[in-house]
């Protein structure tokens, strides 16, 4: 639910109003396939490259996963532990964000469109800055407010600009194993493991932490 707040800025040419959005929550459980395009400029030349993956964010159970065919990526809030698989090996590290689902009771709705014209979809659009302040990422969180269902996200850094949409989303989880952590190659217990680097819990996509 949004509530108007009398506050107008251009954009475009065009008044646009700002909303100061209440209790925007994503469903507990979705899934989605995350398409994926980053480009970065570096020594003058322009590089773009494309990617997709399929993602699983239950934020009941506390734990998101990302895989492909040759690569995973689990994250466990319950353990503040991602694992990484990939080429036979695991990369464990320690998460320090925290997993929410919920939008801050301040934050701002930017901008707000419909996708496709009178009759298409309502976006909101949210400054990621806002959203997850601690992440330290520029973007911004595209979310249909129709359930609060996240449509795409921008991350912007020196030199590079990435661009992510949230395609054929469903609700629920169809195989809750696409969470488990296979051993080997990762370790049993990583409990007290001690040497392991801190890793920014990133989306991005930002949704894990919602981000």
């Amino acid at each position: 639910m949004s509530k108007l707040v009398a506050i107008a800025f251009l954009l475009g040419g065009c008044s646009v109003a700002v909303y100061v959005v209440e209790g925007c929550c994503t469903p507990t459980q979705w899934e989605s396939i995350i398409g994926f395009q980053n480009a970065t400029v570096k020594d003058g030349k322009l590089d773009v490259t494309s990617a997709g993956m399929m993602t699983s964010y239950d934020f009941d159970n506390k734990k998101v996963a990302y895989y492909a065919d040759t690569f995973r990526r689990v994250q466990d809030y319950n353990k503040m532990m991602q694992y990484i698989i990939a080429g036979g090996h695991c990369y464990p590290s320690k998460l320090y964000m925290p997993m929410r689902n919920c939008m801050p009771d301040n934050v701002t709705v930017i901008t707000s469109f419909e996708m496709g014209g009178p009759k298409g979809v309502m976006i909101d659009v949210y400054d990621l800055e806002k959203v997850a302040p601690e992440a330290g990422i520029k973007g911004t969180l595209s979310i249909n407010p129709e359930g609060c269902i996240p449509f795409s996200e921008t991350l912007m850094t020196e030199g590079s600009y990435a661009s992510l949409a949230f395609l054929n989303i469903t609700t629920g989880i169809k195989d809750p194993s696409v969470f488990d952590v296979p051993s080997p190659p990762c370790p049993k217990d990583t409990d007290n493991m001690n040497s392991l680097p801190d890793e920014l819990a990133k989306h991005w996509s930002v949704l894990p932490s919602l981000l």
